[in-house]
């Protein structure tokens, strides 16, 4: 029988990325004894490490819109469809994508999107507060979003699901031509091409790498202990009770795990019977160094028709977005950048010109992405088992916000916003 080293411990958290890091300064704020783990040599290695940047309470609609099934069968022989089904991984998605097609009906999909709005909004002003309160540099930016349409009927959203967000506080502008050039004048050049633009002024942006690396450091400050290059096999279930996790050298003890693990959640859970409903959906990003650059983009700008954004990041502009259902392969598929190429092409075609041949840097990452369009957050039906994860493309902004519900939940307090929505017993 293999031995151990034992030691015991208040909470572990599983998982140094976003979901992790800020769970881990939360429950650190509270008193907790905190023990973070993770597989890699530093905080915000996998979905955290290079993702859009945009912090957007004004995006809470899931993936699963009525009508999903039409575009991912279309997607099937189209190699640059903004949502990609491949085939391969196709009978492993079978279970987790039929429950994504049954709430895909116009009831659930709206409900989803007003929870994750709820989440998302407080997680905004969570952020703000812990920016403010350590004076955080991640390349922040406060001056909205805004969504550019080439189709004039796109030019308001949904109006079902726009108005249910807007009665819970969603702020939103219609911008003609002018005012969107006027707000981004970068764009004067393809103004012509547009519609115009939906503008949305609370959302925000940032580097979540470098937010995550310094909310890391402030929570070392604060005695959370971080130990990184320590991936764990498995977690120790004693008569049905989650009481702490085995690493390749150790067995610790702990009141309570907490799993902010992504989609790689799934692996820790099978052993004891509990089968999540996320999987990974690829996305992709391209870093272009902005830095010699006089002129330059003043806020993220998203193109509704490619679903992706172009953002400004300091001295870095990233372009990121589609999705890809290929299970676990990490391939960096050339015609995927090539979408984001094409989109910066197609906002900026100057700043295209000069900064595709120059250093670029491609990459491609999984959002741990639910069945139902929103995150796993509380108690498992295993007694002190607790889950952080399954955000898919909210993950950056609900980042503050889940670790705060969290927080509370695990201290049997009052939640700041509606749990019941994301609890991790739902399925």
């Amino acid at each position: 029988m293999k031995e151990y080293f034992v030691s015991h411990q208040d909470v572990i958290i599983v998982g140094a990325g976003l979901a992790g890091v800020a769970a881990a300064h939360a429950l650190r704020q509270r008193g907790h004894d905190v023990l973070v783990l993770d597989s890699h040599d530093g905080p915000a290695r996998e979905t955290s490490f290079a993702n859009a940047g945009a912090l957007t309470p004004s995006e809470p609609e899931p993936w699963n819109a009525p009508g999903v099934h039409w575009q991912l069968l279309a997607s099937l022989p189209d190699p640059h469809s903004a949502m990609k089904l491949r085939l391969a991984p196709l009978p492993g998605l079978i279970p987790w994508g039929l429950k994504f097609l049954a709430n895909s009906t116009r009831k659930r999909y709206e409900a989803a999107a007003l929870a994750n709005f709820a989440l998302s909004r407080y997680s905004l002003t969570e952020t703000q507060a812990v920016r403010d309160a350590h004076k955080l540099d991640f390349a922040n930016l406060a001056r909205g979003t805004m969504k550019v349409c080439r189709d004039a009927r796109a030019l308001e959203p949904d109006r079902q699901t726009s108005q249910a967000l807007t009665d819970a506080g969603l702020r939103w502008q219609v911008l003609d031509r002018a005012e969107m050039v006027a707000r981004e004048p970068m764009l004067a050049d393809v103004a012509g091409d547009l519609a115009g633009a939906v503008f949305y002024p609370d959302d925000e942006s940032g580097d979540a790498h470098l937010f995550t690396k310094a909310l890391a450091s402030v929570a070392t400050d604060m005695g959370v202990r971080f130990e990184y290059n320590s991936p764990v096999d498995s977690l120790i279930d004693r008569a049905g009770r989650i009481s702490g996790v085995r690493t390749a050298t150790e067995e610790i003890e702990a009141d309570q795990v907490v799993l902010a693990t992504g989609h790689a959640t799934r692996r820790l859970l099978a052993p004891l019977g509990l089968h999540l409903p996320v999987r990974p959906v690829k996305g992709y990003s391209l870093s272009l160094d902005m830095s010699q650059l006089n002129q330059r983009p003043g806020l993220p700008v998203v193109d509704e028709q490619l679903h992706a954004i172009v953002s400004p990041l300091g001295d870095t502009l990233r372009i990121a977005g589609t999705a890809e259902f290929a299970g676990e392969d990490r391939t960096l598929r050339g015609e995927r950048v090539d979408n984001l190429r094409m989109l910066l092409g197609r906002l900026y075609p100057t700043l295209a010109d000069s900064l595709l041949d120059g250093d670029n840097k491609a990459w491609c990452g999984f959002r741990p992405m639910s069945a139902d369009g929103r995150p796993f957050i509380g108690e498992t039906r295993a007694p002190g088992l607790w889950l952080n994860t399954g955000h898919g493309h909210l993950g950056w902004t609900q980042a503050m916000g889940s670790a705060g519900l969290l927080a509370s939940l695990l201290d049997g307090e009052t939640p700041p916003v509606p749990a019941e929505a994301f609890s991790a017993r739902r399925f």
